[in-house]
């Protein structure tokens, strides 16, 4: 009988069209697909939910853990903490949620229980584990245990982290600069000389918030980056003079006025205006006509926190009649001065700008 199907089968095959077979061998294969697919989607959505629920299972029982470890007087910590270590830290998931959780309680901590935390961390043997995430290779486990390492603290020789000041990836870059700053002592920014990728803004913000919140020695001398290859750590140094008060460099930055990168110049400018060096208006105003947009609106906001309608009017000559950008500045700046006199020089201008059109 099998073999008569058989027959019967191949006998039917055989006599179809060129064109149907095709089309039932795509309808198979499609069919194929279409199982395995949805079969896939399935096993996704069952071994998510099964990893989901290991996943809180492990941070409820490490969330009861650290409360007792933390604030139970009565709490035996050496025999717990062997105990836990061996029952509840078997497999990735529950190493990598006991990583992330006790980082959570340590950001919300300040004192001697942030302290208890990085020892648990040490006794529960997670800084090996950070270490071999330190090397896998892939950008974001990198950053994501180069971050672990700064926020407890935790000191491993430098050049582990050095080779990533200069990663492809921001983030990585971003986490081993943190991570230098937080852990020093003195000269928290020592790893800029041995940066050779640009700083980024956010970069730029991160180091500035970390050196005031994070650092707590001697502010470093931001001079001696003045001469580095990287024109955003120039940037970043000129700024930090001003930031810090570092009057004592006001003779440093005056070359800098004259760079040839408007943003370097536009920032020593602005930093020397921050320090109220007076005597920068009579090196400024002359060079006005030689600078660029961007510098020229910069002289006319030092002009407005440091000069004078007088120093103001020095400049007014040399400011063409269409630039309408740097003309409201300079009036903007002029009403200030002359607050008496505020309506009759917007009808002013206003006049020359009706005419100008």
């Amino acid at each position: 009988m099998l073999y008569i199907g058989i027959s019967n089968f191949d006998s039917l095959w055989s006599d179809l069209p060129w064109i149907m077979k095709w089309n039932i061998l795509f309808s198979l294969v499609f069919l194929a697909l279409a199982i395995s697919f949805f079969a896939v989607i399935i096993w996704i959505r069952i071994y998510k939910n099964i990893r989901n629920e290991k996943k809180k299972k492990q941070q409820e029982l490490l969330i009861d853990f650290l409360n007792s470890f933390l604030f139970d007087e009565d709490f035996d910590k050496e025999s717990q903490i062997e105990y836990f270590k061996k029952e509840h830290l078997k497999s990735s998931l529950e190493i990598k949620v006991t990583i992330k959780e006790i980082l959570h309680f340590h950001e919300n901590l300040k004192g001697e229980s942030a302290r208890e935390l990085e020892f648990l961390f040490r006794k529960l043997g997670l800084v090996d584990f950070i270490l071999i995430d330190l090397n896998k290779g892939s950008w974001y486990t990198t950053a994501r245990a180069i971050n672990a390492l700064s926020e407890l603290g935790i000191e491993v020789p430098d050049h582990k982290i050095e080779v990533y000041l200069n990663e492809s990836r921001n983030e990585v870059r971003q986490q081993s600069q943190l991570y230098f700053l937080k852990l020093a002592e003195e000269n928290p920014l020592a790893f800029l000389n041995k940066t050779v990728r640009p700083l980024t803004t956010w970069q730029q913000i991160y180091i500035e918030n970390a050196l005031k919140n994070f650092y707590k020695g001697t502010p470093p001398d931001f001079s001696q980056w003045l001469e580095h290859d990287l024109s955003s750590v120039v940037e970043f140094s000129i700024r930090m003079i001003a930031r810090y008060n570092q009057f004592e460099h006001i003779e440093k930055l005056l070359p800098y006025i004259k760079h040839h990168n408007d943003i370097i110049k536009w920032e020593a400018i602005n930093s020397l205006v921050s320090l109220e060096y007076t005597e920068l208006l009579e090196i400024i105003i002359p060079d006005f006509m030689n600078n660029s947009k961007l510098i020229k609106l910069q002289i006319l906001e030092a002009v407005k926190l440091l000069g004078s309608y007088e120093d103001l009017k020095r400049i007014g000559d040399q400011i063409e009649t269409t630039d309408w950008e740097l003309r409201i500045k300079y009036l903007n700046i002029e009403q200030d001065f002359l607050p008496d006199k505020k309506e009759r020089i917007y009808s002013q201008f206003m006049l020359e700008k009706q005419f100008s059109i």
